[in-house]
């Protein structure tokens, strides 16, 4: 399984097909089942672009195609950690979406790696 960052989604929604990386990565590995932190919902929910109907239906079916993964108990406790811990701070949204993809054991796909750099047990597409 492969987590989306929000960033990779927001790259999706922002940009002509051709350009999408959310394709080109879903034509270049079709084998791979493509997830999503449902703490990302919350992130592009909070975009305005939300509230004009044809972009949130658009959001809505992209959003719809992909596994939404929880925030439990265990991920939160993860996130806090992975917080508690790095040498540099991390947003509470980073640190939840790289717990959630550790305790999927999955890869996170992102377009801003240094956000994610030094998670123990956290790869990296």
């Amino acid at each position: 399984m492969v987590i989306l960052d929000t960033n990779v989604v927001i790259d999706h929604l922002r940009q002509d097909p051709s350009l999408s990386r959310l394709i080109a990565f879903s034509k270049d590995h079709p084998e791979d089942l493509l997830g999503m932190s449902i703490i990302s919902v919350q992130e592009l929910y909070q975009g305005k672009s939300t509230l004009e109907e044809n972009k949130e239906n658009v959001l809505l079916a992209t959003i719809n195609s992909l596994q939404l993964l929880p925030y439990t108990y265990e991920v939160s406790e993860l996130a806090g950690k992975i917080a508690r811990d790095l040498a540099f701070p991390i947003e509470f949204a980073d640190a939840a979406i790289a717990a959630t993809a550790i305790m999927s054991s999955a890869k996170l796909l992102t377009l801003n790696h240094k956000h994610f750099e030094n998670i123990s047990d956290l790869h990296l597409i």
